[in-house]
C-alpha cells in the first residue's frame, strides 16, 4: 500500500486516536507541535496532512484520551528476551505490535504516570543496555503498516489490530 497515511490516518481519528505520520525511512513524524492532542491542531490542518503526507507511515500519539477516561500507552520491550517474561505480566497481548525485535503492548494508563526507560546493569549491560521503555505520554509509537527502516517489512500486529480492539480490554496500568 502506498498511500499508508492517506487511508489509515481517518480510520484511527474515527476511533479517537492521534495520528501522525512517519516519514519514509524512519522512526519519527516531522509534524511540527506532534506533542499536541488533536484538539490543539485546526481541522484544516489535519485534514492537509492527509495529502502532504499521503505516501507516509503512520504513528500514534502516546497519552490520547480514551473513552474510559484513561489514556493509550505502550510498553516498548527492546530485546526478544524480555518480551516473554513482560507479556506473562500482562496475561499476554491483547494488542500489540512487532518491528524487527521485541514487540510493542498496548495498554490504558490511569493517571499520570511518566515515560520511563529501564535498562540492564552489571554483566549483562553491554548485551541488553536498554530493555524496556514506557511511552505514556507525549511520545510517539509507529504502528502497521507503516515500512521499519531497517528491515524494510511492515510492522505487523499482535494479538488484535489497534483500530479492532474494544479499548476496554487493553490491560491497565496505574498509579
Amino acid at each position: 500500500m502506498n498511500n499508508i497515511f492517506e487511508y489509515w490516518a481517518p480510520i484511527y481519528r474515527n476511533i479517537g486516536l492521534e495520528p501522525r505520520p512517519v516519514k519514509p525511512g524512519g522512526k519519527a513524524t516531522k509534524i511540527r507541535g506532534w506533542t499536541k492532542s488533536d484538539a490543539e491542531f485546526l481541522e484544516t490542518e489535519k485534514e492537509s496532512w492527509l495529502g502532504k503526507y499521503s505516501h507516509y507511515g503512520i504513528g500514534l500519539r502516546m497519552g490520547t484520551l480514551l473513552p474510559d477516561g484513561t489514556k493509550l500507552g505502550a510498553i516498548d520491550i527492546d530485546h526478544d528476551d524480555y518480551v516473554r517474561p513482560i507479556q506473562a505480566l500482562f496475561g499476554g497481548i491483547v494488542s500489540g505490535r512487532f518491528g524487527s525485535k521485541g514487540a510493542v503492548i498496548f495498554v490504558r494508563v490511569s493517571g499520570t504516570l511518566p515515560n520511563s526507560k529501564f535498562k540492564v546493569k552489571g554483566e549483562f549491560a553491554q548485551k541488553y543496555g536498554q530493555v524496556v521503555e514506557c511511552l505514556f505520554d507525549k511520545t510517539f509509537c509507529v504502528i502497521p503498516p507503516t515500512i521499519h527502516p531497517k528491515t524494510n517489512s511492515a510492522y505487523t500486529w499482535i494479538g488484535t489490530p489497534l483500530h479492532e480492539v474494544d479499548f476496554n480490554l487493553l490491560p491497565i496500568i496505574g498509579e
